[in-house]
C-alpha cells in the first residue's frame, strides 16, 4: 500500500498529521518551560517576585499540558499510518476471500487468553451457554478484524489484534494485548492450553499439576496443561502429525482449545509483522483444520452423557492457579516490614 493510494482514499489524514506537527512543536515548548520552571534545567528561570507565587500553579498547569500536547499530537501525526494501515488489511481481506471489520467487531469470550470469568469464581464445570443466547460482554477491544462466515456473530474463523479494555477489578488474561485467531472445531474437545515456550510462561495461571509431558522435541518448544484425567484423550488430539505441524508452524503461538474453538495468542502484533503473521496464521488454521479437525470430528469422551458430542464437566475447563496464597504471602511480607522496626527495637531493649 503506497503513500499515494492513502492520499487518494483520504488525504484529510495528512492535513491532521500537521496538525499533530504543530501540537508537537507546542509540547516541546510547554515541556522545556516546565522543566525550566520546575527543575531549572537546563538553565534556571528567575521570576519576579511579585510572579514567584505563581511557579506552583505553572508546574502543575505545565505538566498536564505537556501531557496532552505529546498525546494528542502523536495520535494526528500516527493517522496517516493507521489509514495505511487499515486500507492494506482491507486489501488482504479482498485478496483472500474474507470479511473485514476496522473496529468494533466482538472478540472471543472464551478461555485464558481472552480472560472468560467463570461462574463460582474458579469453577472448572462450566457449561456453555444455551444456542441463542446472549454472550456475556468481552473485555477486550478488536482492531484490524478478518473474518469467516455466514454473519458476524458466530464467524466460523477471526483473526485480528486485541487489547484488554476492562477496569482493574475485571479478570485478566496472560497479555494485555496480542494478535489472535479463532476458528470454529468439527466438536467440542477437552481443555487444552499449548503453551510456546518462546512467548513466555503461563505458569502463574494455570498449576504444574495439569502439566502433560510428552515424548520428543515437543517439551522442547511447548508446555502443554490438560485438565486432570484428560492426559489419555489429549495424547489422542496431540498426534504425532499435529506435534509436527505445531513445530513447524506455530511455534511462536500460544495455543488454546477450548469447547468447539481453537485459538491461537501472538505477541507479533506491531504493524511491520501485518503482513507475515497474517498469512502465517490463515496457512496454519488451513493445516490445523485438516489435522486436527479429523481428530475432533472422531473423539469421543465416554465420560459425557452423550459420549460424541459433549465433553464432561471435568474436562471442559482447566483449573486456574489460585491467588489466595499469594495475597497472603503479599500481606506478611507488608505486616514483617511495617512491624520489623518496633521488634527489633523491642528486642534490643529487652
Amino acid at each position: 500500500m503506497t503513500w499515494e493510494q492513502v492520499r487518494e482514499a483520504d488525504p484529510a489524514v495528512f492535513k491532521q498529521a500537521a496538525q499533530g506537527c504543530l501540537l508537537l512543536v507546542a509540547a516541546c515548548c510547554v515541556t522545556l518551560l516546565w522543566l525550566v520552571t520546575t527543575m531549572d534545567w537546563p538553565v534556571a528561570l528567575e521570576l519576579p517576585t511579585w510572579l514567584d507565587w505563581l511557579r506552583p500553579l505553572l508546574t502543575v498547569v505545565g505538566l498536564f499540558a505537556s501531557i496532552l500536547l505529546w498525546l494528542f499530537g502523536g495520535i494526528l501525526v500516527s493517522m496517516p499510518a493507521d489509514t495505511r494501515r487499515a486500507l492494506a488489511f482491507q486489501g488482504f481481506s479482498e485478496r483472500a476471500g474474507l470479511s473485514y471489520a476496522r473496529f468494533g467487531f466482538a472478540s472471543p469470550t472464551l478461555g485464558v487468553f481472552f480472560a472468560e470469568k467463570l461462574p463460582g469464581m474458579r469453577d472448572p464445570a462450566r457449561a456453555r451457554p444455551p444456542m441463542g443466547a446472549t454472550p456475556p460482554p468481552s473485555l477486550f477491544r478488536t482492531a484490524f478484524v478478518l473474518w469467516q462466515g455466514r454473519d458476524g456473530l458466530n464467524p466460523t474463523l477471526q483473526l485480528g489484534i486485541a487489547s484488554h479494555q476492562g477496569s482493574k477489578s475485571d479478570p485478566k488474561g496472560p497479555r494485555h494485548a496480542f494478535r489472535y485467531l479463532s476458528m470454529k472445531l468439527p466438536r467440542a474437545l477437552p481443555h487444552l492450553i499449548i503453551d510456546a515456550r518462546g512467548n513466555g510462561s503461563l505458569r502463574s495461571l494455570l498449576p504444574g499439576s495439569q502439566r502433560l509431558r510428552l515424548e520428543g522435541n515437543f517439551d522442547r518448544y511447548f508446555t502443554v496443561y490438560v485438565p486432570q484425567g484428560y492426559e489419555r484423550d489429549a495424547l489422542e488430539l496431540l498426534t504425532p502429525d499435529v506435534m509436527a505441524c505445531l513445530i513447524d508452524y506455530g511455534r511462536s503461538w500460544d495455543i488454546e482449545v477450548i469447547d468447539d474453538t481453537l485459538q491461537l495468542a501472538s505477541t507479533r502484533l506491531w504493524r511491520r509483522r501485518d503482513r507475515d503473521e497474517s498469512a502465517a496464521l490463515l496457512y496454519f488454521a488451513e493445516l490445523a483444520r485438516e489435522e486436527l479437525g479429523h481428530q475432533a470430528a472422531t473423539y469421543s469422551d465416554p465420560r459425557a452423557t452423550t459420549p460424541r458430542v459433549q465433553v464432561a464437566a471435568q474436562g471442559r475447563r482447566l483449573r486456574r492457579r489460585s491467588t489466595v496464597w499469594a495475597t497472603v504471602a503479599l500481606a506478611v511480607g507488608v505486616v514483617v516490614m511495617f512491624t520489623y522496626p518496633f521488634v527489633l527495637g523491642w528486642w534490643l531493649d529487652r
